[in-house]
C-alpha cells in the first residue's frame, strides 16, 4: 500500500537556521508532520541558538552557519532568517549538498528567484519556498472545489490581510536595508489567490503608501486577467483588516474565514440553495503540511515539491517586481542592489 499523504518512507534530519517567531512557529508545528525531525539550530548567537534549541528540544546549537553546513549527519535545512540573507544562506545550504526550504519570500526579486532555482538544478537538491498557504489541503480543497465549477465560472476575487504594525523605524519591517515592507512580508498571500485562480495578471492598477522609512506600508490593488476576471485586494501594516477572501462565480460565491490563507472554515452561496457554511479539518497551525510535503518529495528524488513549484514561486515574485515599479522607478530598483 502507498504511503498517506502524510507519511514519509525515510525519517530526515532537520537543521534551522534562525531564531525569530516564524521559526519558533515552524518548528514547534512539525511534530504534527512526518518523515523529520529537527536535529539542529543555527543563530547568530550561540546564546540564542542554545535558548531555541532548549525550548524545542534540539540537540545541536551552533552559531556558525559554515560548521553547520559541513555536517554530514543534517539532510535539510529550513531557512528562516531576515529575507536579505535568504538567498545568500540557501545557495552556500545547496552547494553543501542540502536540500532547503527557504521562507517566503525566497528572495528578493525575479532574478534573484531565477538564480536561485538554477542552483538547485545544478547541485541537483530539492530547493522550496516555505509559502505554508499552497500546501495546506483546506486551500487545495477550496480551489479543487472552484475548479470543478461548484460556483460556476469564477470571475472575481477580494483578498486582504493586514495588522497594526510598529512604526519604529529600527523595526525590521521598516527598515530599506533588511527588505522591509508589507508587499515581500505580508502583501505576497492576496497576491497568491488570484494568480492561483486566473493566472498571471495583463495588469495592475493600485496606490501605496510609504512609511517615514521609504518601505510600502499599505496598498490597495487591482489586477486585471486577459479574460476579464479581475480580483480587488488590500494589505496593510498600518491597521487591522478582516483577513478574509471572498470569491465570486456566475453560480454563486465563497467567503473563506479569516485568516483565509490558514483557514478551517468557509461559506458557500451556490444557486439557490442556502448559504452552507463548511468547517474544514486543520491540524496545528498548518505549517507541518510544508513539512510532511518536502520530505515525501525527497523520497520521490524531486528538486521541487508540486504543491509550490519553482514556476509557481518565479511568478509570484515576477508580479512583486511589476508592482514594486509602479511605485517609481527608485523603489522599483531598490532591491536589486541588496
Amino acid at each position: 500500500m502507498s504511503p498517506s499523504p502524510e507519511q514519509s518512507t525515510t525519517h530526515y534530519r532537520w537543521a534551522v537556521i534562525g531564531t525569530g517567531g516564524m521559526a519558533d512557529q515552524f518548528v514547534a508545528d512539525a511534530r504534527y508532520g512526518q518523515g523529520g525531525e529537527f536535529v539542529a539550530v543555527c543563530s547568530r548567537s550561540q546564546a540564542s541558538a542554545q535558548t531555541f534549541a532548549d525550548r524545542h528540544g534540539i540537540a545541536l546549537a551552533v552559531a556558525d552557519i559554515d560548521a553547520l553546513l559541513e555536517r554530514d549527519d543534517i539532510d535539510v535545512v529550513y531557512i528562516a532568517s531576515p529575507h536579505t540573507h535568504h538567498l545568500k544562506q540557501a545557495v552556500a545550504a545547496m552547494e553543501a549538498g542540502k536540500a532547503v526550504l527557504v521562507e517566503k519570500p525566497a528572495t528578493l526579486n525575479a532574478a534573484q528567484t531565477r538564480h536561485l532555482y538554477e542552483t538547485a538544478e545544478r547541485c541537483q537538491v530539492l530547493c522550496v519556498e516555505a509559502l505554508w498557504t499552497r500546501f495546506s489541503p483546506v486551500y487545495q480543497s477550496i480551489l479543487a472545489d472552484l475548479e470543478s465549477g461548484r460556483i460556476g465560472e469564477v470571475r472575481q476575487c477580494q483578498a486582504n490581510f493586514g495588522f497594526a504594525a510598529p512604526a519604529d523605524p529600527a523595526h525590521r519591517l521598516n527598515a530599506p536595508e533588511l527588505a522591509g515592507g508589507a508587499l515581500l512580508d505580508i502583501g505576497i498571500y492576496p497576491l497568491l489567490l488570484p494568480l492561483d485562480l486566473f493566472g498571471s495578471p495583463e495588469s495592475i492598477e493600485g496606490d501605496v503608501t510609504l512609511g517615514d522609512s521609504g518601505v510600502d506600508r499599505s496598498a490597495d490593488l487591482v489586477l486585471r486577467f486577459a479574460d476579464g476576471a479581475r480580483a480587488s485586494l488590500s494589505y496593510s501594516l498600518d491597521f487591522p483588516l478582516p483577513t478574509e477572501a471572498a470569491i465570486s462565480g456566475d453560480n454563486g460565491w465563497v467567503n473563506v474565514k479569516a485568516p483565509w490563507f490558514a483557514t478551517n472554515a468557509a461559506r458557500w452561496q451556490v444557486g439557490d440553495a442556502p448559504v452552507l457554511q463548511q468547517q474544514y479539518p486543520l491540524i496545528g497551525k498548518g505549517y507541518h503540511y510544508e513539512f510532511s510535503a518536502v520530505n515525501r518529495s525527497l523520497d520521490a528524488g524531486l528538486l521541487q515539491c508540486e504543491e509550490h513549484s519553482w514556476a509557481d514561486s518565479l511568478a509570484l515574485a515576477e508580479v512583486m517586481d511589476r508592482i514594486r515599479k509602479r511605485w517609481g522607478p527608485d523603489y522599483g530598483s531598490a532591491l536589486e542592489g541588496i
